[in-house]
């Protein structure tokens, strides 16, 4: 974010009455001889040195590539064990949620629900 805009993000935050919460900060040109930051790179090195090491949590995309595995797994599960749609699946063993890129007669086709003759007969009789 440039200097502008973070300016006036402040400003506006100023403004809207959340002034106990903005904090300012200056560039220093060296470390040495500033108590606080002394303080900060003494702390920063007992962290390192004898902190407690800590994990981070996985992003949310490992999350959601997690979840959808889990999920088409299930589903791979229900289909493969399933007692409706056999015919389907002898053509198409493995679901997937991507298209399978048949056109419309074709998946009215495998499926059996279409205007064809066995569906006409069945429900003729």
């Amino acid at each position: 974010m440039g200097l502008r805009k973070r300016a006036s993000a402040l400003q506006s935050l100023h403004c809207n009455g959340y002034k106990e919460f903005i904090t300012f900060s200056k560039w220093l040109k060296a470390h040495v001889g500033y108590l606080d930051n002394e303080c900060a790179d003494q702390l920063a090195k007992e962290a390192i040195t004898k902190g407690d090491p800590f994990f981070l949590p996985k992003p949310l995309s490992y999350l959601k590539y997690e979840i959808r595995s889990a999920a088409l797994s299930i589903w791979q599960d229900n289909w493969h064990n399933g007692e409706t749609g056999r015919s389907t699946h002898d053509i198409a063993p493995r679901v997937s949620n991507k298209p399978v890129g048949w056109n419309r007669e074709e998946l009215m086709f495998v499926t059996g629900h279409g205007p064809f003759h066995s569906y006409i007969q069945s429900s003729n009789t």
